[in-house]
């Protein structure tokens, strides 16, 4: 009977424990969303890095609140389209844009004719992530390093394909800066999304892209592509062994891709800064942590303030990084 009692006392215990932990959940869901869903718009293809950070913070948000989170892929137009959806929407707090620093920072510079002003429109409610992108090449290309890399390129102008998601994207821009900065000259092919064009990279029939650690991870760890560096500040923690462009000599591709939220810029400050907070909160949750390092992304719980000033640095460089391409999108 003893035994009974303290299995029962522990399984009250127990009870009430989870009872307190759903109660402060729900607590935390600030009153303007109470009862409500939340629709995170990814302006990107499903399958990419937008795509896996929007799903695990919109999982870890809808658990922690007790709230219906759809997260919804509205690709095209380089992320336009789905940004535009998010600017143009009611500012009560329910829909946000899941968005990075090729987006936000590049389109103002590359579209001419924005359906919205990036600045004027849209406010973060919080950075997510940062993660680097990869230059891989096909298993055929007879290079193992960015020094082999070098040479093969010098010794082969405009030989060697580099296949990026679109004119203007990350990929095409990173790939015309390292061109540049090493003296080299490749061959640009523009697809539509990373997906084909990573098949092509693997099949030998584009020599290399520039991609996002989430979208060829699995490629790099099966042996289906080479990794050569990443552009970032410092090494992945899912891809420990692999030198940043800084290491390899080149220091201007040195940049961190920056992954966040944001919303209409009249959504109230008081309920932006609730969903700020949680955001953080869920942020340094070492669960959420190592999920994010899974997919090759490292958390960035910052200051809205501070997040502030990276986005408008980033508009003003990457802006500039568009005028020197000569990209331009009508």
């Amino acid at each position: 009977m003893v035994t009974m009692g303290k299995t029962f006392g522990h399984y009250l215990i127990a009870l009430l424990a989870g009872m307190c932990l759903i109660s402060t959940a729900t607590a935390q869901v600030p009153q303007a969303l109470t009862g409500k869903q939340i629709k995170i718009i990814v302006p990107q293809t499903a399958g990419g890095a937008s795509d896996a950070i929007a799903r695990i913070m919109g999982q870890e948000v809808s658990k922690r609140w007790g709230i219906a989170v759809v997260v919804e892929n509205r690709p095209g137009a380089g992320g336009n389209i789905g940004s535009d959806t998010v600017a143009k929407s009611t500012p009560d707090g329910t829909t946000w844009l899941m968005s990075y620093s090729g987006t936000h920072a590049i389109n103002p510079a590359l579209y001419q004719n924005m359906p919205f002003d990036t600045v004027k429109d849209l406010v973060p409610l919080g950075a997510l992530a940062t993660l680097p992108f990869v230059l891989v090449v096909s298993p055929s290309l007879p290079v193992n390093n960015i020094a082999e890399y070098v040479a093969y390129a010098k010794a082969n102008p405009r030989k060697i394909n580099i296949a990026s998601s679109g004119n203007g994207s990350v990929a095409h821009l990173l790939d015309t800066m390292f061109d540049s900065a090493a003296g080299i000259q490749t061959t640009h092919v523009p697809y539509k999304g990373i997906a084909p064009a990573l098949t092509d990279v693997m099949s030998g029939q584009i020599q290399g892209t520039f991609a996002s650690a989430p979208s060829v991870m699995g490629q790099i760890k099966s042996g289906a592509v080479k990794a050569l560096a990443a552009s970032a500040t410092k090494r992945s923690e899912a891809l420990p062994a692999l030198p940043t462009f800084g290491e390899a000599g080149y220091p201007q591709l040195g940049l961190d891709s920056w992954f966040a939220f944001f919303a209409p810029t009249a959504t109230p400050v008081a309920l932006r800064q609730q969903i700020h907070s949680e955001i953080n909160k869920i942020l340094t949750d070492q669960a959420v942590v190592t999920q994010l390092a899974s997919k090759g992304a490292s958390a960035m719980p910052m200051d809205l303030a501070e997040f502030q000033k990276v986005v408008d640095q980033d508009i003003q460089e990457w802006g500039k990084a568009v005028r020197d391409s000569g990209a331009k999108i009508d």
